[in-house]
């Protein structure tokens, strides 16, 4: 069969013509790029960042805080942000993204000759024509443009100039860890160390194939593709990475399609400042960052910004220990707020006891926002007093989780007044350092920090301070005082009830007077100690809180904070040393340069023998007196020294306890010193506060990896040892006094 030559010739032509076509528009791209490129080095394009820029990207950078086992606590940031290294990535996150995002990139420079052409084909849409280099360059230094097909068409020109650019001064490995560190992710999350913190609470480099599959799938589209709002769309998504990869050959099609059976499991970890671990400890540290940023430039003169500069911020909180405290904290007020409502049914707590404020909710009433609104608008009490009536919904913070129901004005104070509160700080009493710190019961709902930032009155906590006191004036342990009224010259009324536990005008020693906290023997120990000398101790151990030099000092009736209480007692436990409370060790940059370091600041301010006898004392308090229930209840039989305090009107409770490893100080209380247990049995420092510490040191205990012995006691004082009773005997009888010789 013959065929028609005229046709092919006129086909042959018509190829020819669309091939030269072809060639021409090839031509004007490249000589248009090459055109945009030379006025981009000039100039003549508008903002183009300079080779130091490309150099040094600048993104914001979120300030980090992390404990003393390397976990992320929390960030302060704009952009909750944390850049990694190459080597800090999955390899299977590098496989994913190239598979999907760029294949042929370790074969391009910069620029792929075939998404060019189809990216000017499609005057500037996005269609996967760009390639990772120039996403990064898109991510570091632009927003897209998409006013018109124009402008986007002259920014990708301008992405492709700057990959170029990258592509010459980074290796391929560090362009995408570039890209990797400018990405989102939703719920503020930037970057993926974040994202993976975020979406799996791990390490980005620990993250498996199908983890890393989600997550570089959900690049396309971080709200299209959000595995916690659209499961059945992440799925998919991440499906077709892994096809991808299989396409690639970076695994096998076998291996994806079992892959893809695998479901996905979340363990979602929020970004908001309000949630996590230490949030109330990171609250406090801002303070003393602010401080820091003001004393201490940059090279070039100006100020650190906590929220951009990428600071990182090494602390001695041990994560662990503060998952443990919170824990602890939770647990037991859950309980003890059922037992608070209980008790105060149908009344109001703030309008019976010592402390009593009647008028508290009216004063609380007319401090509020709505109040002063409808003052401003012209309404007289009566309607005032209605609108405040008013039952409006709200969810309201509950132990166990949030609550929807119906509340006025009235009703929500008076029921966020009873919540209880809490200051819970653990600590090495021989540096110093803070391992656990719990501000209140949540973050979200109570600002407040029960640490540091509040003082309360300390009750019976304040006593071993005095009868420290006691004994650096040479009297011992087994010092006799009698069990009757002090009759103070200065003050004759003064006589505190005691326990009752002796007749009176018994002799009583002062071990056994610490052991049940029994406030008339203490009065006669202040009688013979006198306020100052108390004063003057307390200052030696860092409390600076506010005091008055007279007898009911010894009763604790002065304020102090939870953390100040804490550094009071390291020195009883660390043989007289004061290890002043510290939580920062060092800040460095965000490239690690270390910009400051912080060392323990201790001091000697109590003799061996003296720490030594006040701890042996507070053991007494442990083994047989107010806080025996360590052991009968919570069955913690190793060396512990502890002291209750509990405040007029069951106001304050608070416990202090103290191993040879471990300082831990728990307050608990409700905001206003007006509202109180109903009952001592409830409020003491034994029922209230004592608990959250037992709580916390028994799965302290349990945890083997943390180290903490419950085998190890306190050191006897140089030249001294102990028998099996824990009493205190010289080594070298002849050379020390018969009072040294006396045992605790």
């Amino acid at each position: 069969m013959a065929f028609p030559t005229k046709n092919i010739h006129i086909k042959n032509t018509s190829f020819k013509q669309v091939f030269k076509t072809f060639q021409f528009i090839n031509l004007g791209i490249f000589g248009t790029i090459i055109l945009m490129f030379l006025m981009m080095r000039i100039g003549a394009c508008g903002y183009i960042p300079d080779l130091e820029e490309i150099k040094n990207p600048k993104s914001l950078l979120a300030t980090n805080i992390y404990s003393e086992d390397y976990e992320l606590l929390g960030s302060y940031y704009i952009q909750n942000r944390t850049e990694v290294r190459y080597e800090e990535l999955s390899p299977w996150l590098v496989k994913a993204l190239v598979a999907t995002e760029d294949k042929r990139f370790y074969e391009h420079s910069g620029i792929d000759f075939k998404g060019t052409v189809r990216a000017f084909a499609k005057l500037g849409r996005d269609g996967g024509g760009s390639t990772l280099s120039q996403q990064t360059a898109k991510n570091l230094f632009f927003d897209a443009d998409r006013s018109s097909k124009i402008k986007r068409l002259f920014q990708k020109i301008k992405e492709q100039y700057l990959a170029v650019q990258l592509e010459r001064n980074f290796s391929k490995e560090e362009i995408v860890a570039l890209y990797f560190n400018t990405v989102f992710y939703n719920y503020n999350a930037y970057g993926i160390k974040t994202a993976a913190h975020t979406y799996f609470n791990k390490n980005q480099k620990d993250l498996t194939v199908e983890e890393a599959a989600l997550l570089v799938g959900m690049l396309k589209g971080p709200s299209m593709y959000n595995p916690r709002l659209k499961a059945d769309a992440a799925t998919r998504r991440r499906n077709t990475v892994l096809d991808l990869m299989a396409d690639q050959t970076v695994i096998t099609q076998g291996q994806a399609d079992s892959i893809k059976k695998i479901p996905i499991k979340l363990n979602y970890k929020s970004n908001s400042t309000d949630a996590g671990l230490a949030t109330y400890f990171r609250d406090q540290i801002s303070i003393d960052l602010k401080k820091w940023i003001s004393e201490h430039p940059k090279p070039d003169g100006t100020k650190y910004n906590l929220y951009t500069d990428g600071l990182q911020i090494h602390t001695t909180i041990n994560s662990k220990m503060q998952q443990y405290a919170e824990d602890a904290v939770q647990q037991h007020l859950k309980q003890m707020q059922k037992q608070f409502f209980k008790e105060w049914h149908g009344k109001d707590p703030w309008k019976t006891g010592e402390r009593a404020n009647p008028t508290l909710l009216e004063k609380l009433v007319k401090r509020t926002a709505l109040y002063k609104q409808l003052v401003e608008d012209g309404l007289n009490e009566r309607q005032i007093e209605r609108e405040m009536e008013l039952k409006r919904p709200m969810t309201i913070f509950a132990y166990g989780g949030d609550r929807d129901t119906l509340l006025s004005i009235y009703d929500s104070l008076r029921y966020y007044k009873q919540i209880l509160q809490t200051g819970f700080v653990v600590l090495d009493p021989k540096t110093g350092f803070v391992k656990a710190w719990v501000g209140g019961p949540d973050f979200t709902y109570f600002q407040l920090d029960h640490v540091r930032a509040t003082r309360r009155q300390v009750g019976s906590t304040m006593k071993p301070l005095l009868y420290g006191a006691a004994m650096d004036m040479g009297m011992t342990p087994q010092s006799t005082v009698p069990y009757d009224c002090p009759n103070i010259a200065s003050n004759p009324n003064w006589c505190p009830a005691g326990t009752g536990t002796w007749p009176i005008g018994t002799e009583v020693t002062l071990s056994e007077g610490l052991k049940y906290s029994d406030n008339m023997i203490t009065s006669q120990v202040m009688k013979i100690v006198g306020p100052q000398a108390l004063i003057n101790m307390a200052r030696k151990l860092g409390i600076n809180s506010e005091m008055d030099a007279v007898p009911s000092l010894a009763l604790g009736t002065c304020d102090v904070s939870v953390i100040d209480m804490a550094g009071a007692y390291t020195a009883f436990a660390n043989r007289g040393v004061y290890s002043k409370p510290m939580y920062i060790t060092r800040i460095t940059d965000r490239n690690g340069k270390v910009l400051d370091e912080f060392t323990p600041t201790k001091k000697n301010e109590l003799s061996e023998r003296t720490a030594f006898c006040v701890i042996n004392m507070m053991r007494g308090v442990v083994t047989g007196g107010t806080a025996k229930r360590l052991q009968s209840q919570y069955g913690l039989r190793n060396v512990i020294a502890g002291k209750t305090g509990t405040t007029q009107s069951n106001s304050d409770a608070w416990f202090v306890g103290v191993t040879p490893n471990l300082l831990g100080v728990v307050w608990v209380g409700c905001d206003e010193p007006s509202i109180h247990f109903a009952t001592t049995g409830a409020g003491q420092g034994a029922s209230a506060a004592l608990p959250i510490w037992a709580l916390f040191f028994k799965k302290v205990y349990a945890d083997r990896s943390l180290k903490i012995r419950p085998s190890d006691s306190f050191d006897a004082p140089d030249g001294f040892t102990t028998d099996t009773t824990g009493a205190l005997i010289p080594v070298l009888v002849d050379s020390l006094s018969s009072d040294d010789a006396v045992a605790p």
